[in-house]
């Protein structure tokens, strides 16, 4: 089996907090130069880039300026924009949000050009405000289609990364994946301070040590907001740059909404204010529009290239493992406190498998409960204290999810309160360069100790 990586042992020793006018940010410090590697091959590499709107139907971005309506579909062009190349890209990552829907619904992103698959990428009811990070493999011409199945619906798009499709890229500094044991890193519910106001901009750094901090790039996490006051949003990001118009998550007014989010990081300089966060760890920055509390899980990270344990990806078109309504995967709905085991099927991974990129969905749970994955037959990472979805009674509602499957191809699900069917949906897998197994033994890589703090 792959080094064990993991958050657990770490301190998250909160710094001094300091106040932060509402609507404000303080003055992000120039970035100090980072370690670039220059990949051999670009197969399956990650870039990211700062957070662009694609689309948004309210205003005629991207797509017709309407709603789309039911069984319509919009071919939305990604490559050539938003700092998408025009080509060499195989996938990319996106922020999907919904607005003012009239009925419920569901939208599903596929490849264009292709049949449209039996997948979801977000589900909802009817005026439900929300948003879910969507993977999506390009198609015909760079293309993905936005499907919408009920009603009329505002669809709004942000893009935050893409995939290499193959070597031909000509950028070389793209970055791999690696997972880490999910661990909450920040909670404001601990904090000394009281709970975030509206506009107020949450600041927090990770330290991976020396030797990682360099080549530290994005990090991966799943980003909820709690008891929001009123309606509104989360933007993470850098924090290098202003504060870009893309959303990360989109709530209501007293919903816990999570959504999963690839954010990335600047260095610690060491004259930040107060001093808050060590020299060379890695920052970034989350906004709220309204007085929400605010939790960060940390699943992964993506690096320039640097660890030897980092992972490609390789999309795929949406296709269903999981659907217990019809004891696919999952034989009948899961009940309080249960837990089941999914075996990804075998002609959707490889020996190098070792995530599963999934849209995960809980359809119509009896009670407000909790969904939590994690890997099925790894001993040294127990059920977690953190959460993948958090739906609410009778509501139908998705997440992204990566799931780490090593080493048997399978992951644990467990389900909090009530009784709730579940779906998930795969769009990809990220895959080592080498059979996992070829990487077994390697005790004389260290551990990663991350150390976190935060700044208000």
């Amino acid at each position: 089996m792959r080094k064990l990586h993991t958050l657990l042992g770490a301190t998250l020793a909160g710094a001094c907090a300091l106040a932060v006018v509402p609507g404000t940010a303080s003055a992000a410090p120039s970035a100090a130069p980072q370690t670039m590697a220059a990949l051999a091959d670009t197969t399956g590499a990650y870039y990211e880039v700062s957070p662009a709107r694609l689309m948004d139907t309210r205003a005629g971005l991207g797509a017709p300026k309407a709603k789309i309506g039911p069984l319509g579909k919009v071919d939305l062009q990604v490559t050539g924009r938003g700092g998408v190349p025009t080509s060499g890209v195989g996938a990319v990552v996106l922020n999907v949000t919904i607005t003012g829907p009239t009925m419920d619904s569901f939208v599903t992103a596929y490849p264009a050009g292709e049949a449209r698959p039996d997948a979801s990428s977000v589900n909802f009811a009817k005026g439900w405000l929300g948003s879910n990070n969507v993977t999506v493999k390009l198609g015909a011409g760079g293309k993905v289609s936005v499907y919408n199945r009920n009603g009329y619906t505002d669809v709004v798009v942000d893009v935050v990364g893409y995939y290499a499709k193959d070597n031909s890229m000509t950028n070389r500094n793209g970055g791999q994946y690696e997972w880490y044991s999910p661990e909450r890193a920040f909670d404001t519910r601990n904090d000394p301070e009281p709970k975030p106001a509206a506009g107020t901009t949450l600041e927090y750094s990770l330290d991976f040590g020396p030797e990682l901090n360099p080549h530290m790039r994005t990090l991966v996490f799943n980003l909820t907001a709690v008891a929001p006051a009123s309606a509104g949003f989360l933007t993470a990001w850098s924090g290098a740059t202003a504060k870009p118009t893309a959303s990360t998550v989109n709530y209501g007014a007293g919903k816990n909404v999570p959504n999963m989010a690839f954010v990335q990081t600047t260095p610690c300089t060491g004259t930040e204010v107060g001093q808050w966060c060590t020299p060379g760890s890695r920052k970034f920055k989350i906004f709220t529009s309204a007085s929400a509390h605010v939790l960060v899980d940390v699943v992964g990270g993506v690096d320039d290239g640097y660890s030897e344990w980092g992972m490609r990806f390789k999309p795929m078109s949406p296709t269903r493992i999981v659907d217990s309504r019809t004891n696919l995967g999952i034989a009948g709905a899961m009940g309080a406190g249960s837990v089941r085991r999914v075996t990804v099927p075998g002609a959707l991974v490889t020996p190098e498998t070792g995530v599963a990129v999934m849209n995960v969905t809980a359809v119509r749970p009896t009670n407000n409960t909790v969904i939590t994955v994690w890997p099925a037959d790894i001993p040294e990472i127990p059920k977690p204290s953190t959460s993948n979805l958090n739906p609410y009674a009778n509501q139908i509602v998705s997440n992204a999810v990566l799931g780490i499957i090593e080493p048997n191809n399978a992951f644990n699900v467990h389900n909090l309160t009530g009784s709730t069917h579940l779906v998930a949906d795969m769009v990809g897998t990220f895959y080592y360069l080498a059979p996992a197994a070829t990487l077994a033994g390697d005790a004389g890589k260290s551990q990663p100790q991350i150390v976190g703090s935060s700044h208000r």
